[in-house]
């Protein structure tokens, strides 16, 4: 009876994040720009701070890379080595999205109400409502595999 509970609250935890996940890819506003995206201002006007300059003025500097570019495999080597980051980045993140999209979509509505302080131990990477997910999506992955409830006694 408790396997089946633990494997119904599991479900409902994973259609929850996934179905939260895919409200925040595929919510937009009338511009076109996603609702519950990372940089949703929660009604803040940034129209007296002017951030675009500098971030424009350091983005126009010219990239120096480090090691030698004489080399045609060097070369090769970091373009190889950034596409793979780029991969890891871009798998990562869709993890994120999915995996943890409730707290991702809370984040986005309340978030910017909350104190700094607050906001990051609740809401964010290594935030209590993250661990909480993580903690279960792995009693349920090790109860998933192996058929045991890690939670019962021995």
């Amino acid at each position: 009876m408790a396997k089946l509970t633990i494997a119904h609250i599991m479900i409902i935890f994973i259609l929850l994040n996934i179905s939260a996940g895919v409200i925040q890819d595929t919510v937009v506003d009338i511009n076109g720009t996603k609702v519950f995206d990372a940089t949703a201002t929660g009604g803040y006007n940034f129209a007296q701070d002017d951030y675009n300059t500098d971030f424009n003025d350091m983005m126009e500097e010219d990239i120096q890379p480090s090691g030698s570019t004489d080399d045609a495999s060097d070369q090769v080597a970091r373009v190889l080595d950034m596409m793979t980051l780029g991969f890891i980045s871009k798998f990562i993140n869709v993890i994120k999205t999915y995996m943890y999209g409730f707290t991702g979509m809370l984040d986005a509505i309340v978030g910017p109400l909350m104190e700094d302080s607050t906001r990051t131990l609740l809401l964010g990477d290594l935030g209590l409502l993250n661990v909480i997910f993580t903690v279960a999506y792995i009693l349920f992955g090790i109860q998933l595999f192996t058929g045991r409830n890690v939670l019962e006694g021995t």
